[in-house]
């Protein structure tokens, strides 16, 4: 595999929750679509909440400490995730606390992160992450401390990192992203996250009967694919195949963009995106 640039991003804007009491472990095992009963300190696992029919209400990451677990996900879930988690807490002893503006969140990616995440010692939380498709950490810090934290990082070798550069390298490797490939009409085999995000020998939970359904039927009506254009494309772009509406470009860097196509669409396939020619490359 090539080397890849050592950099680091401010994503402190993330969503943020803590959960803490006897009971938090067992609260999200009942609720999403991963195995959370045996999850132990220094453990991070991606979950998902779904609706009764199986359509995600949002996307997270979950990492256990030794008294709390810690939640972040995408800004554009800010408003509604947290409400979501909290309806059914009912008597569970459980707290849940909301610390986007307590916490900072950084992410350190690209060959060496995991040394310069590790080598930041006890004081922070730090977590691998599958977001861009490469080696990456998720380190979280107090905000106040957060300045000093991105400045050792910094100079331990780490570039900073434009949002549009970790765009590039998440579409390269094509991974889904809330707000881009997931939404609120989102089932998780559609992107391909079922595999980090759902457990499928775990017991009830919210939209699991949907999800054994779509999962012993192998096959949903969509598919995330990778495309390149002949030239750059624009999300939001409908992909057309003659006279057929066929999908929708979710993600562009350049000519490279990911799209949600129907399942009869395969790689090697060529479409077009207004006067824009387009080969699905995956």
């Amino acid at each position: 595999m090539a080397s890849v640039k050592l950099v680091y991003a401010d994503r402190s804007d993330r969503g943020k929750l803590r959960l803490t009491g006897p009971q938090r472990a067992w609260f999200l095992h009942q609720i999403l679509t991963q195995d959370f009963e045996d999850i132990t300190p220094g453990e991070a696992r991606a979950a998902t909440l779904l609706t009764a029919h199986g359509r995600m209400v949002g996307y997270m990451e979950v990492v256990a400490t030794e008294d709390e677990l810690l939640v972040h996900f995408e800004r554009e879930l800010v408003a509604t995730l947290p409400d979501a988690i909290r309806f059914y807490v009912l008597a569970t002893d459980v707290q849940i606390t909301d610390v986007t503006d307590e916490m900072g969140l950084l992410l350190v990616a690209g060959d060496g992160s995991e040394r310069i995440v590790g080598d930041l010692g006890p004081s922070v939380v730090a977590h691998p992450t599958a977001e861009l498709g490469i080696p990456a950490t998720y380190v979280w810090v107090p905000r106040a401390k957060l300045g000093g934290v991105a400045a050792t990082i910094s100079d331990a070798g780490a570039a900073p990192a434009t949002e549009d550069e970790l765009e590039a390298i998440r579409i390269e490797h094509a991974i889904a992203r809330w707000g881009h490939e997931m939404d609120d009409k989102t089932f998780p085999q559609e992107v391909s996250i079922d595999d980090r995000a759902v457990h499928y020998d775990k017991g009830c939970y919210v939209g699991q009967e949907a999800m054994a359904k779509i999962h012993l039927r192998g096959k949903v009506n969509r598919r995330m694919r990778t495309l390149e254009g002949s030239e750059e494309l624009e999300p939001g772009q409908e992909l057309m195949n003659g006279d057929e509406r066929i999908g929708v470009v979710t993600s562009v860097s350049g000519t490279r963009a990911l799209g949600m196509l129907r399942y009869t669409v395969y790689p090697g396939d060529l479409v077009t995106a207004g006067d824009v020619k387009v080969k699905v490359t995956g």
